[in-house]
């Protein structure tokens, strides 16, 4: 290389040495640029469904404190890592990758408690939040009736279009929360004291001091002032969550609140029925919820609905549960009066303004079936617990019979008292369980008493086509110019609704042609002809010259279907050789036109 392509050379090299690191400059600014900006609330309006939440945050005490000051944990890595979770997220919401849902984000005791912030909120003893005095120290440091709270519990991301405030709700469904085998904390001097001086209300004046000297409590006075009992619905886990083994951790409330309040901030209302705390109007003190005297109502219609709380049954929840029907979409009628009241109860028009009006007859079949076969269990359920009673003893097999019976019993209450309509398939499986279970308790302490078999088909055990057609045993149609009948062929035969049916495209099509009853039938040799075709067609059919009537022959003459004809593997076709002749012709006084029509242009008949 010559020395002025070299010069050449060198001088190019130089030059894009400058424009790259220029370039690796701008990048650096930019990016420096970039986080700089991505730490600023302002970037979080980039995505439109943060504008509420953005709103909030400007109107609230906490406007002076960056997003990311508590959005982020404490320390270099964790706000690295917040911020590239913050660029994904705008990424997805440029791209249209992100999820439809509400944004969920949380914030961490130590975004709180930092230096500078709120860690002095722990030491600082009680302060005045309204009318109470509330401490930080036992609720942040202790655990709470079994719970760990965390600052989030009580101080919500986002409540009326405010940012971080207190949640009275839930201070009160923790205070106010009945559980069995737990003491609440509705102890009115745990937040608040008596007032220091009379009170006057209404014209009257009143001094606390006097009543509590004479120990009188709150409550004699101050009548329902909380409303509401904080249940759990399972319906709420399906909002959710659809796998089957974390529904089934329903009961465990250790677990829930662990995972749910300590591990992630899930507001308590989201699974707890909302709890009230306030004094009411004068003329509301008389007004009383149901739940103050009678707790627990419909109980067990619920957890029938929902498919739980038997023995032995696995979740089977109703379809229309599943596809969210509720109460009042059934209970559309009110009968009582204004003095005691209305209750909503179900009515068939229900049935027909969904369904139609084919439903028309299905609640009072529903009700008839759930009658029948609580007739038949309950004397068999009475007879084994007194034969169990004349057992003297402590054996193992006395007592395993003691908590099987227990069990049975249990499930027929639970159909019982929860209305077997409100889910008929799960109702019924917990009937034939219960009588397997009354005869189960009778062959371990040696009792030859068995208890009567229930009304119920497979089918309604089986086929999830008995979730509204509980009677399909019973109904007899015409098909392929036969009569079938449902019973004989779920019964007997022991098939399937689906073996027949299909849902997939039109509700309830049939899958089958002729050929596939044949096959099954004609191939059968010991299934008798008139079992679907009766005695044969009604009207007369030409076979020749010859007009034959079926019923002439089998009711008259008493002969039978192989008379006349052959069966094969798929069908039965007219014997080849059969002759008419050497039974008509030979009798005497039969005349031509008794079977021959008058056939005119020709002397032959």
């Amino acid at each position: 290389m010559n020395s002025d392509k070299r010069q050449e050379y060198i001088r190019r090299a130089k030059r894009w040495s400058k424009i790259a690191l220029v370039g690796l400059a701008a990048i650096g600014i930019l990016s420096f640029i970039g986080l700089q900006y991505s730490a600023t609330p302002e970037f979080c309006t980039l995505c439109h469904y943060m504008d509420p939440f953005y709103a909030s945050w400007k109107s609230s005490s906490h406007n002076m404190v960056p997003c990311v000051e508590c959005h982020y944990d404490p320390g270099v890595e964790k706000e690295l890592k917040g911020k590239f979770q913050a660029l994904t997220s705008v990424v997805q919401y440029f791209t249209g990758t992100y999820g439809k849902g509400r944004p969920w984000v949380e914030i961490s005791d130590n975004s709180c408690l930092r230096e500078g912030c709120h860690n002095r909120r722990i030491l600082s003893g009680k302060e005045n939040f309204g009318n109470i005095l509330f401490d930080h120290t036992p609720h942040l440091l202790e655990m709470r009736r079994g719970k760990r709270l965390r600052c989030t519990s009580c101080h919500s991301q986002i409540v009326q279009g405010e940012h971080m405030t207190v949640t009275t709700g839930t201070c009160f469904l923790c205070h106010f929360k009945r559980v069995p085998g737990e003491k609440t904390l509705n102890d009115c001097n745990i937040c608040h004291g008596a007032p220091l001086s009379p009170v006057q209300y209404l014209g009257v004046k009143f001094d606390h001091a006097e009543a509590i000297k004479r120990g009188v409590a709150c409550l004699s006075c101050h009548m329902n002032v909380i409303q509401g009992n904080g249940e759990v619905s399972k319906d709420r886990c399906f909002s959710c969550h659809t796998e089957p083994e974390k529904l089934e951790k329903f009961n465990d409330a250790l677990l829930m609140h662990d995972n749910h309040v300590t591990k992630h901030k899930v507001d308590c209302l989201r699974c707890h029925d909302e709890i009230r705390h306030q004094m009411p109007e004068a003329a509301q003190s008389v007004e009383m919820e149901c739940t103050s005297c009678h707790p627990n109502q419909h109980q067990a219609q619920k957890e029938l609905y929902l498919g739980i709380g038997g023995h032995g049954v696995k979740y089977m929840p109703d379809p229309m549960f599943l596809i969210r029907v509720s109460c009042t979409s059934c209970h559309i009628y009110h009968r009582g009066n204004p003095y005691q009241g209305s209750t909503a109860y179900a009515s068939l028009a229900a049935c027909m303004s969904c369904h139609g009006t084919q439903y028309g007859k299905m609640l009072d079949q529903w009700q008839a079936q759930m009658k029948q076969n609580l007739s038949i269990i309950l004397p068999s359920l009475a007879e084994a617990q007194r034969r169990l009673s004349g057992v003297k003893g402590g054996s193992a097999d006395l007592q395993e019979s003691k908590r099987i019976l227990d069990q049975a019993s249990d499930n027929i209450d639970l159909v019982r008292y929860g209305k077997g309509v409100h889910n008929i398939r799960y109702a019924a499986n917990l009937l034939e369980e219960s009588n397997s279970m009354i005869e189960q308790t009778m062959q371990l302490i040696g009792s030859s008493y068995r208890p009567a078999a229930l009304s119920l088909s497979r089918a309604s055990l089986k086929s999830e086509c008995y979730n509204c057609h509980s009677d399909i045993e019973k109904k007899k149609v015409k098909i392929f110019n036969s009569l079938f009948e449902h019973g004989v062929h779920l019964q007997t035969a022991n098939l399937d609704c689906e073996t027949c049916h299909s849902n997939k495209k039109v509700h309830g099509e049939l899958i089958i042609d002729k050929t596939d009853c044949d096959n099954c039938h004609h191939g059968n040799k010991e299934i008798e002809c008139s079992k679907c075709h009766r005695d044969g067609p009604v009207e007369g059919i030409k076979y020749k010259s010859v007009e034959f009537r079926h019923n002439v022959h089998t009711q008259s003459l008493g002969m039978g279907c192989s008379d006349c004809h052959q069966t094969n593997e798929s069908s039965m076709k007219l014997i080849t050789d059969l002759d008419c002749y050497n039974c008509h012709h030979p009798l005497e006084g039969k005349k031509c036109e008794d079977c021959h029509q008058e056939d005119k242009g020709t002397d032959k008949p």
